[in-house]
C-alpha cells in the first residue's frame, strides 16, 4: 500500500469512528447548564431574605433604627415593608407589586444597579431570584 492510500485509509477510519460515535446513544444527554445560585422554586424566607440580609439590611442602609427610605429589610420586617407598600422616595410607586416587575420599584432599582447603594451590584443569580419571586406573585413563603 502506498503512502497516499495509507493516509486515506487512516482518515477514512477516523471519520467512520467519529460518525459512529456521534450517532450512537451513550446514555442520557448532557443537561442544559443551570444557574447554581437560583433555585427551581423561589421561597421568600429561604432564597430572597438572605439576599436582603447580606446586601440591604446592613448598618447604614435598610435596617433599624433608621432604615433608609423607611424600608427595613431585616428578618421579620422585610415582607411587610415591601409587598404592596407605596414608596416614600420614588413616588408614585409601589415597592413590590406581586406579579408585575415593571411596577415593582425594588426590582427596577436593583436591576438598574442603583441598589444596593454601596458595594457591588447584586449577582445575576440574585437578581433572577428576586425576579422569579415577584413574577410568582411575591408569596410570603
Amino acid at each position: 500500500m502506498n503512502r497516499f492510500a495509507r493516509q486515506y485509509a487512516l482518515i477514512f477510519c477516523t471519520m467512520s469512528v467519529l460518525m459512529a460515535c456521534a450517532c450512537s446513544d451513550f446514555g442520557d444527554p448532557i443537561p442544559p447548564p443551570t444557574t447554581p445560585d437560583v433555585p427551581a422554586e423561589v421561597e421568600f424566607a429561604r432564597d430572597v431574605q438572605p439576599i436582603f440580609n447580606s446586601r440591604c439590611a446592613v448598618s447604614g442602609c435598610h435596617v433599624s433604627p433608621l432604615p433608609k427610605a423607611g424600608c427595613d429589610l431585616s428578618v421579620d420586617s422585610s415582607y411587610v415593608n415591601l409587598v404592596n407598600v407605596p414608596t416614600e422616595v420614588f413616588t408614585p410607586g409601589v415597592r413590590v407589586t406581586p406579579g408585575d416587575l415593571s411596577q415593582s420599584v425594588l426590582y427596577l432599582l436593583v436591576q438598574s444597579g442603583l441598589m444596593p447603594a454601596s458595594g457591588s451590584p447584586v449577582t445575576s443569580g440574585q437578581l433572577r431570584t428576586i425576579r422569579l419571586w415577584i413574577e410568582d406573585g411575591a408569596p410570603n413563603n
